[in-house]
């Protein structure tokens, strides 16, 4: 009996204590009106939730994101019966205190240099050009008159380099992407 009291003691006080940050950090909720379900944003920040639907009968759940602007409600799509659940809830991108994309395109190209260019020539040829100091692996594309692709193939530059790109039957050729070499 006595460790049972023990026992109870102690997981009321770890929640009591351990779900005060919890509840302190969670801005959003769901409330249903009129048939209609929100998401209700109660901070002065904009919050990027992510919700879940649960219906009877259905086995897999409808996942949604949604940026919620600071102090508003907004709409979700779901309608009808169904339980609605916020899975997630951090800062919207860009938000100061907000964490950064690394893998996001956007963010590669802000941080990377362009370095190959491709050019057309005065004689109507294409060639690629190197502007970096390093080593660069080049992919282009070469597309037929009707715009159908007709393959890809990958070139590795030297440091400060040119070099000419045969049509090889195609009408158009297209630059891909360059990366580093590997070393």
């Amino acid at each position: 009996m006595r460790l049972f009291a023990v026992l109870l003691g102690a997981l009321i006080a770890h929640a009591l204590v351990g779900a005060a940050p919890a509840q302190a950090e969670r801005c959003t909720r769901v409330i249903q009106q009129g048939g209609l379900e929100y998401i209700v944003n109660t901070c002065n920040a904009c919050r990027k939730v992510n919700i879940r639907r649960k219906r009877r009968g259905i086995a897999m759940p409808v996942m949604r994101t949604y940026d919620i602007q600071p102090r508003s409600k907004f709409p979700t799509s779901f309608k009808g019966v169904g339980r609605s659940r916020i899975t997630s809830e951090i800062l919207c991108e860009g938000a100061q205190g907000a964490g950064t994309n690394i893998m996001s395109p956007k963010a590669r190209q802000t941080a990377q240099k362009k370095c190959v260019t491709l050019k057309v020539t005065v004689t109507g040829g294409v060639v690629l050009v190197n502007n970096c100091t390093s080593c660069r692996g080049v992919a282009v594309e070469r597309y037929a008159s009707n715009g159908k692709s007709m393959g890809r193939q990958a070139y590795k530059m030297q440091p400060l380099s040119v070099i000419q790109i045969h049509s090889k039957g195609s009408a158009q050729v297209g630059y891909l992407a360059d990366v580093p070499c590997p070393s």
